[in-house]
């Protein structure tokens, strides 16, 4: 069921067009690891500009919910916002160096805070910052709770694969 489902997101992700780069939302999504089967969280719910995103079991509360924004020219990047506290996810400091741990910052469109979608045959993307062109992993490809998500060379293991699960929950 899981595979069908990602399936029709992936062309609902592929037919989303945008003009000169314009911000258009796609969709609201819980995001999940491929390794350790958890989602994309933020550390104790947190409103906080620096606040660490993390990986947790699934609790459909909205700090695992996240709203997605087209925001390329013919080019799949998006920004990536939490639907509890509209901050997105970020590279800071616009950091180069692979380990750096992501965290919630209020959105500005910088490029530290863009993601480049590169789809995966089995219905997972990689997602490349745009800004360090590092891709989102899990540190040490932990499968345990409050895992930091962090950017990394690229590997092509399952620690940096992630699952797009449509949520009922529309932004605000």
């Amino acid at each position: 069921m899981i595979k069908s489902f990602l399936f029709l997101l992936i062309i609902f992700l592929s037919t989303i067009t945008s003009s000169q780069g314009a911000r258009s939302f796609a969709g609201t999504f819980e995001i999940m690891n491929e390794n350790s089967r958890k989602f994309l969280d933020v550390a104790d719910a947190s409103k906080e500009d620096g606040a660490r995103i993390n990986q947790f079991q699934r609790t459909h509360n909205l700090n695992q919910r996240w709203s997605l924004y087209y925001e390329g020219n013919n080019v799949e990047i998006y920004s990536i916002i939490s639907v509890n506290s509209d901050k997105a996810i970020a590279n800071p400091g616009s950091s180069t160096q692979a380990g750096t741990q992501m965290q919630q910052l209020t959105y500005d469109g910088s490029k530290n805070q863009l993601f480049e979608f590169t789809h995966v045959g089995d219905g997972s993307v990689y997602l490349r910052n745009s800004q360090s062109q590092l891709y989102l992993g899990i540190q040490g490809s932990s499968k345990e709770n409050g895992a930091s998500v962090v950017q990394q060379t690229f590997t092509g293991g399952p620690n940096q694969r992630w699952y797009f699960i449509v949520s009922d929950i529309p932004p605000e």
